[in-house]
């Protein structure tokens, strides 16, 4: 799979995808690893990942530094092939022993929980090699009681996590807030961590202000029960208020539900094109989610907002509220579900052409901070190579 470590006696270091296909985590996976170079000038860099998602990653980093994508290795996995669950096992366990043993520093940018399982027990055995990964969303399940199929149910991640942690195996927490938040039953476990911010690739913001407010919520709403909660209240009170979704529900039962409240309802996700369409034809972003939300991982829909500049209306969570504490300039932060509608509305009727400028420019402030070059210091420490 990969050159043996250090053979030309330059350091070397093997980042690896294990698991996300196409667009999956590819922006992600393309700020880190710029970030990675950055923080390791002198050694050389290799990207292992399936097909689409390594050209996908290498065009958005090519966008941002052309020549810092061409000095990368870039390596190419064969996606799985295995059909039974044994097999997938059997070829999982191949896979991780060949990538953590690719090099003597390997950074996992995602791991699935019998990945890290087979990681784990791999590291135990073979000290030489030193080994960072990433987690992501999966540790947000922890201490919640799940049922889950085989052969999921095999592998709780309470289960792995307990497992015996080898002293060569560092994990990368996306948020000081996440590391913060672990639940105390397995702080011993998750005690080898350290934590950077989520680094991202923004594109420049269109400070055009609006002449229409209009509400959007990214990504994937699935029952998308909280922002029909919200709308009904709004337009109970004031019916031109626009609403708009800028990604898809989980059924289209929910699109019924929804058709008369919001704008550009879909069960079927929307292609690239259309979210950027319809991203600038908002005002505005909402952040909805139910108490304590966030806890255990970084949110996507969050940098969506920084990403397009749309100034933010969210409801609190340990993720957001200490970037919010940094530049609360950014939006309004509501105490609960029940306080969005007169956040909105208040936007409506007090809008300010010049404030909404100003919120932006609050968000460039923000945004500074996740760019690959401030994240790069950070990241040289939390690897600890």
């Amino acid at each position: 799979m990969a050159t043996p470590p250090n053979s030309t006696g330059t350091p070397h270091i093997a980042v690896v995808e294990p698991q996300m296909e196409e667009l999956f985590h590819a922006p992600f996976n393309a700020a880190l690893l710029h970030t990675t170079v950055l923080a390791h000038p002198g050694a050389s860099v290799s990207f292992q990942a399936f097909p689409a998602h390594s050209r996908i990653v290498r065009e958005i980093l090519s966008q941002h530094d052309p020549v810092l994508a061409d000095s990368i290795d870039w390596r190419i996995v064969p996606l799985p092939s295995a059909k039974s669950s044994f097999e997938r096992f059997l070829e999982a366990r191949r896979f991780i022993r060949a990538a953590a043993s690719s090099s003597d520093r390997v950074l996992f940018t995602s791991i699935s929980r019998m990945q890290l399982l087979h990681l784990k027990r791999f590291l135990g055995s073979h000290p030489r090699y030193t080994v960072r990964a990433v987690l992501h969303g999966d540790l947000d399940r922890i201490g919640l009681k799940t049922k889950e199929r085989f052969p999921n149910n095999l592998f709780p991640l309470e289960r792995v996590l307990n497992s015996p942690h080898p002293g060569n195996l560092r994990y990368l927490l996306l948020s000081e807030s996440i590391r913060q938040s672990i639940p105390a039953a397995f702080r011993a476990a998750l005690a080898e961590s350290a934590a950077i911010d989520h680094p991202y690739h923004f594109p420049p913001i269109d400070t055009v202000a609006p002449a229409q407010l209009s509400f959007g919520v990214f990504g994937n709403s699935g029952e998308a029960q909280l922002l029909e909660q919200v709308a009904r209240s709004v337009k109970a009170i004031d019916p031109a208020v626009r609403f708009s979704l800028v990604g898809f529900v989980s059924r289209k039962e929910t699109v019924d539900r929804l058709d008369p409240l919001i704008e550009g309802v879909t069960h079927i996700p929307i292609d690239r094109d259309t979210f950027i369409q319809r991203a600038h034809n908002i005002s505005h972003a909402l952040w909805l989610a139910p108490p304590n939300s966030f806890r255990l991982r970084a949110s996507g829909t969050f940098f969506d907002a920084l990403a397009y500049g749309k100034p933010l209306i969210y409801t609190a969570n340990p993720y957001i509220d200490p970037y919010y504490a940094a530049e609360p300039a950014i939006g309004v932060r509501c105490e609960t579900i029940d306080d969005v509608p007169s956040a909105i509305l208040q936007a409506t009727r007090g809008y300010n052409p010049a404030q909404y400028v100003e919120a932006q420019q609050a968000m460039q402030r923000l945004r500074h901070r996740f760019t690959p070059q401030q994240q790069a210091p950070g990241l040289a420490r939390a690897l600890n190579w």
